[in-house]
């Protein structure tokens, strides 16, 4: 196969061009791999960051229930009077108010 000069003027800049898509096409799955992996890492520290943060306001739900409702600095809030309502039975509409005992 034997090339005239006019054609290796064409086909010379071309080898260069297809080298580098080459290249590039050679690299890409190690790239990818890489971008991944700092995604990975990226997320786990997200996650972990995440959980202690869930943790620890579990834990303070949990302090604040077990306190009695203290405040921090070891004083009480003085307890809430708590309105004592006394049941009310509903008044029957037909029946009266009095016993007759009478035999």
């Amino acid at each position: 196969m034997s090339l005239k000069p006019v054609e290796l003027q064409i086909a010379l800049p071309r080898t260069t061009e297809a080298g580098k898509i080459q290249n590039g096409l050679q690299h890409r799955p190690a790239l990818d791999q890489q971008q991944l992996a700092g995604q990975n890492v990226k997320q786990t520290e997200q996650l972990a960051q995440r959980s202690s943060e869930v943790d620890e306001s579990a834990e303070s739900a949990l302090r604040d229930r077990e306190g009695g409702g203290q405040q921090p600095g070891g004083h009480s809030a003085p307890p809430k009077p708590q309105k004592t309502e006394t049941a009310h039975d509903a008044e029957h509409p037909y029946k009266g108010h009095r016993i007759d005992l009478s035999l």
